[in-house]
């Protein structure tokens, strides 16, 4: 089993479906939670389980986020108590408003979830293939509580990133990636990627 437990992948689209499947290549335990499981292709050869979004909160120490941002405050209402206590990772973005991230709203609709963002300032190109002249990109993440920076750590090195702290409980940061990034697809084409170089 994962040293990081199970992660509930909530969504099965390109971005759910691709980093699930990441995951699970790299021996992490992954349930994707979908709302017809039995007609879901999303885990394809990777072993991976798929169960109802219900069945996959409830088996899960975290539960990425890659649903439509609009969904986000529903599924939330449906599911707070199966996610008290347990770390909510957002790689959605709530476009076209100012703010992209749900940091508030997840903490005001669970207080005892533990908030953390990341995987939503690349596109799932990225995800699909992380590396550019044979070397990985980076992809930034923030979390509230530095205790849960390993989990994240460990799911975006599965994809095959490098992680990049943007500080603690700083997902406007995340945000500003996006933002960042977006002219940069426009000009180079939806697989364009980070590379930080240092000493």
């Amino acid at each position: 089993m994962s040293e990081i437990g199970t992660t509930a992948v909530i969504g099965t689209g390109n971005i759910g479906g691709t980093l699930g499947r990441a995951f699970a290549r790299a021996g992490h335990a992954v349930v994707f939670g979908s709302r017809n499981p039995a007609a879901s292709e999303a885990a394809g050869d990777t072993g991976a389980k798929v169960a109802t979004p219900e069945e996959a909160v409830a088996a899960a120490d975290t539960v990425l986020l890659a649903i439509p941002a609009d969904d986000v405050q529903a599924f939330l209402r449906t599911h707070a108590d199966a996610l008290a206590g347990k770390l909510v990772l957002d790689a959605t973005n709530r476009f076209p408003l100012p703010v992209l991230h749900s940091a508030d709203l997840v903490r005001a609709m669970v207080p005892t979830a533990r908030y953390a963002r990341a995987f939503n300032s690349q596109a799932w190109e990225t995800f699909a293939d992380p590396r550019w002249d044979g070397e990985p990109g980076h992809l930034f993440y923030t979390v509230f509580d530095a205790a849960d920076a390993p989990t994240v750590e460990a799911l975006i090195s599965a994809v095959g990133l490098v992680p990049a702290f943007a500080g603690l409980g700083r997902p406007d940061l995340l945000d500003a990636a996006l933002f960042l990034m977006v002219p940069a697809y426009e000009t180079h084409g939806r697989r364009t990627g980070l590379r930080l170089v240092h000493d």
